[in-house]
């Protein structure tokens, strides 16, 4: 892949705060605040080819639309999803990869990568939304 200017913008924004999570509007209002002129149509191609390369994943996290993390080879993790207010939070948990890595065995599969996306709401939304904390 060639790694035109506008692939590094793309790329260095996505490796700049990888817990942002961002999606493609994002990365383009980000990168316009900084005064680059990259097309949204662009920043979509570039997150495309990155994924394909395999240098980013592309998460769902319950909308519509997909948000873009780094690729690191070997890592693996989940992503808290709160219903309330969209906030998403990175875990790894050792047992609980232990435990799919298992199931990959019993199923005769060798697990590269895992994405996991548990839904439920954060202590904010709680406590905004009156319900007790547990």
């Amino acid at each position: 892949m060639k790694f035109t200017r506008p692939r590094q913008l793309v790329w260095q924004e996505i490796r700049r705060n990888p817990e942002a999570h961002q999606n493609a509007a994002d990365i383009y209002l980000n990168l316009k605040k900084k005064g680059y002129k990259v097309s949204l149509a662009t920043i979509y191609r570039t997150l495309n080819a990155l994924v394909r390369t395999g240098l980013v994943r592309a998460e769902g996290l319950g909308e519509k639309h997909s948000h873009f993390e780094p690729e690191e080879p070997g890592e693996m993790h989940g992503h808290l999803i709160c219903l309330g207010c969209g906030r998403v939070k990175e875990f790894d948990e050792p047992r609980l990869r232990k435990e799919i890595e298992a199931v990959g065995r019993r199923s005769g599969f060798r697990l590269e990568k895992f994405s996991l996306q548990v839904f439920g709401f954060c202590e904010n939304c709680r406590r905004s939304r009156q319900e007790p904390t547990q």
